[in-house]
């Protein structure tokens, strides 16, 4: 051991004597001439004293420290070269790691992929006019329609394989399915997997979009499931729910996709929850509100004003003139959430304008001046304005489901409150009736529309409230009683319950961070349970949110864009992981200079 020691000391001075005596450095464990650049094949001292006096015996003449002055120069040099030829590696490498960052903005605006093109021009015009000496830079950016392509293949690639590893952990997870219609009339499966970790990390990512060439039914959707599930290696047995929207072939109860489903979990021996998208549930009650004959009135009107261009001019016109605080009114589309309430509180406002324009343009359409007609519009604007209200509330793509559903309670109790006043004759909470003349005798008539509105979400939101226990355990699980679980739960739940270091805790923290405190090894049946809660999706906004950036990209001008390019695109522009751009530029074998 102590020759070792001295040998690694001797080595150590040896280096220390390369440069100064023999002209030498040691470079990537190589000893190599500062004069020549030659490198020896043996690193011994002898091999390095035999090169400098038989090769470079003229550099002998400089002694003390012109010696060493003469060897800092020639190690410089040597450094400087080195500096040169790795200057080009670094250049591309970052202008390969700029190309993989402005595919990804392209494809999260939307554009063609031949807009690289059209960026690296603009970049080019940019560079000769600010800094010419940097053009040359700025030519090596790789931009091309094929380069594009291939890097939003890449990064969509690299997204996915992140979700695989991620999913080879998940403790639960749940499903949200939409299927939709693009512009080439393919029909296109959304699947998006909500998965927690034994950690309680969540992770949302849109896991398929399958490509439905033939029939929708229920056996092609369950079919599609099933090949994304096999994809990222998902058992069965792990779901714990799947939220689909009203279409017959998603909630068929004797052979709809979520009826397969739960039957495919069960004989696997899971368990899964079905609900229906919530905020397709609080649209269909909002339709049942009555007071049709009213709406039908107000888009006649509106479509009279719009349908003409003169006359849709004039009444802009108009609106200018006498600086109104809206400058048109809003065509009804009945797709969008809140078109409804919006048309209607836009036409209230703006009635007396449009009363007299009507009038002036001497039509068969008019204004009806009827009071109880004024009186209807006025209620049907309130009550709108509170449905909106609490659609924008439930709006969102991480929102936990026993707070989406607390919306809607609270919502009712709302609704029970209304009723009460408006039997009163209380019209507190109106602010469009209290405008108006009011007509007392159709205010129980109000009040039995909101009783009827009240019963129909009591009807459709069944599946939450068969879910209310689950909920309760997970949102409350100090207040709920243990006579209320089930019996492999209750012993756990009373010491749950008792450990006030956790109760504090609750009161401090939200729900997702509280039960990453909580302790798997004391509380396993708990902890599995706000796992399962924290994966369900209460709606499928996420997938309307999709179907939304999949018709901007899968236009009329883009309607030969690919599959398989389309689902690159959605994944790049709603993923929450993003693409490991530095792992990709280093995987290149070869770095090319766009042409």
């Amino acid at each position: 051991m102590e020759r070792n020691r001295q040998w690694h000391t001797d080595k150590r001075h040896f280096k220390n004597t390369w440069e100064d005596e023999y002209f030498f450095t040691e470079i990537n464990s190589k000893a190599v001439c500062l004069i020549c650049n030659q490198s020896v094949a043996v690193l011994k001292e002898y091999n390095l004293r035999h090169h400098f006096e038989t090769k470079h015996a003229a550099f002998s003449r400089f002694k003390g420290e012109e010696r060493k002055k003469k060897s800092s120069d020639l190690l410089a040099k040597l450094r400087s070269q080195q500096g040169s030829l790795a200057r080009p590696s670094l250049i591309q490498d970052s202008a390969t790691r700029a190309s993989y960052e402005i595919s990804a903005l392209i494809a999260k605006t939307g554009r063609s992929f031949s807009t690289g093109d059209f960026v690296k021009d603009c970049l080019s015009i940019a560079v000769s006019l600010m800094c010419p000496s940097q053009a040359r830079t700025f030519a090596q950016l790789s931009l091309s329609r094929n380069t594009v392509t291939r890097r939003i293949e890449d990064m969509s690639r690299d997204i996915k394989e992140q979700f695989k590893a991620k999913s080879s952990g998940f403790a639960a997870f749940s499903l949200a399915c939409d299927e939709s219609t693009d512009i080439s009339d393919s029909a296109q499966l959304l699947i998006f997997i909500r998965g927690v970790s034994d950690s309680m990390e969540i992770t949302q990512e849109l896991a398929g979009v399958e490509t439905l060439r033939g029939t929708t039914k229920s056996e092609d959707l369950f079919a599609a499931v099933g090949r994304v599930l096999e994809k990222y290696n998902l058992s069965w047995e792990k779901m714990s729910g799947i939220t689909t929207d009203g279409a017959p072939a998603m909630i068929g109860k004797k052979a709809g996709l979520a009826t397969l489903v739960t039957q495919k979990v069960a004989q696997c021996g899971g368990k899964v929850a079905q609900y229906h998208c919530i905020l397709h549930q609080e649209q269909l009650c909002a339709k049942s509100i009555g007071l049709g004959n009213v709406v039908r009135d107000v888009i006649k009107i509106i479509n009279c004003i719009r349908s003409k261009a003169l006359s849709h001019r004039q009444f802009r016109a108009l609106l200018e003139e006498i600086d109104a605080q809206y400058s048109d009114v809003l065509y009804h589309q009945e797709v969008r959430w809140l078109s409804r309430g919006k048309v209607l509180k836009r036409f209230f406002e703006l009635r007396r304008v449009i009363a007299e324009f009507l009038t002036s343009k001497g039509g068969d359409t008019q204004v009806p001046s009827d009071e109880k007609w004024i009186c209807d519009v006025a209620f049907m604007v309130d009550i709108t304005d509170m449905l909106n209200a609490l659609n924008v509330q439930l709006q969102g793509k991480e929102h936990i489901i026993t707070e989406m559903f607390d919306h809607v309670k609270a919502f009712q109790m709302k609704l029970d409150l209304l009723c009460r006043q408006l039997s009163a004759g209380n019209v507190a909470h109106f602010p469009s009736l209290r405008e108006v003349t009011l007509v007392r005798e159709k205010l129980p008539e109000y009040a039995g529309l909101l009783r009827n509105l009240n019963r129909e979400f009591d009807q459709r939101f069944v599946d939450f409230k068969d879910s209310a226990g689950d909920m309760e355990l997970f949102s409350q699980p100090f207040n709920i009683s243990p006579d209320s679980v089930s019996d492999q739960i209750q012993m756990e739940l009373i010491e749950f319950q008792c450990d006030s270091e956790l109760k504090n805790k609750f009161m401090a923290l939200n729900l997702k961070d509280f039960y990453t405190q909580v302790s798997l090894q004391r509380y396993p049946h708990i902890k599995k349970h706000a796992q399962v809660m924290l994966s369900l999706f209460g709606s499928t906004y996420i997938c309307e949110q999709t179907f939304s950036v999949m018709n901007l990209n899968k236009s009329k001008l883009r309607g030969t864009l690919t599959d398989s390019h389309l689902e690159d695109i959605l994944t790049l522009s709603v993923s929450q992981l993003q693409p490991n751009i530095e792992k990709l530029v280093k995987g290149k074998d070869q770095l090319h200079v766009s042409h």
